[in-house]
């Protein structure tokens, strides 16, 4: 996202620097296997005081207020949403949908997207259409009820990249949403899935089983 770009880099380059070294350690340039165990505690003790002076900076107060902006505008949306959403997945998945999750909401420049497991999900991303923090919350969320192979993503895209957002938006797909990778995969589902969207009793496990030849 371009829109908070400026402060974004502002908050790098203050930290920079502030500390060269410090500033390479956090990000991973300097790994702690090139440092001896001595120097180690060292880094990490010089870090923390690094991250302390970070984070009663003006620069960082700034991002911060915007994460805090951008959380709530995310608790708004999908509170607006829920009723509706999860209605509409359970229906079209048969899911029970009776799980909790633990959201970290991070600044939206960061494009974050990311199932962690144990129900626990990180997200920050820039608004690219309607719904979309709702849409891909739900994709995150769902990531929860499958496995990780490409088809099983697959089916996760068609549920709420596509089929989610095509219901919130009055839209239609393709064109598709999602991971370019994942573009023909979904291509080969598409006609078992308007099927399957059309029948009476649906069950995404037997979806997915009937899955199982595709390649």
């Amino acid at each position: 996202s371009q829109k908070y770009r400026k402060d974004i880099v502002k908050f790098q380059n203050f930290a920079w620097k502030m500390s060269p070294k410090s500033y390479n350690f956090l990000i991973g340039k300097i790994t702690p296997d090139q440092l001896s165990e001595e120097n180690i505690k060292k880094e990490i003790s010089r870090l923390l005081s690094f991250l302390e002076k970070l984070k009663s900076s003006f620069e960082f107060k700034k991002i911060f207020q915007q994460t805090k902006n951008y959380l709530q505008y995310c608790q708004k949306q999908w509170d607006q949403n829920y009723d509706k959403t999860s209605k509409y997945i359970s229906k079209i998945t048969g899911l029970k949908l009776n799980k909790k999750f633990i959201v970290y909401i991070t600044h939206p420049s960061l494009k974050n997207g990311r199932y962690l497991g144990d129900n626990q999900i990180a997200w920050g991303h820039s608004e690219r259409w309607p719904n979309y923090i709702t849409v891909y919350l739900w994709h995150e969320i769902l990531h929860s009820y499958f496995g990780r192979s490409d088809i099983e993503h697959a089916v996760i895209e068609l549920i709420a990249d596509e089929e989610l957002r095509a219901f919130l938006n009055k839209d239609k797909y393709p064109p598709f949403a999602g991971h370019a990778h994942l573009e023909k995969i979904k291509r080969k589902i598409l006609p078992k899935w308007r099927n399957y969207l059309n029948s009476k009793d649906k069950d995404i496990k037997k979806f997915l089983k009937s899955l199982s030849s595709l390649k």
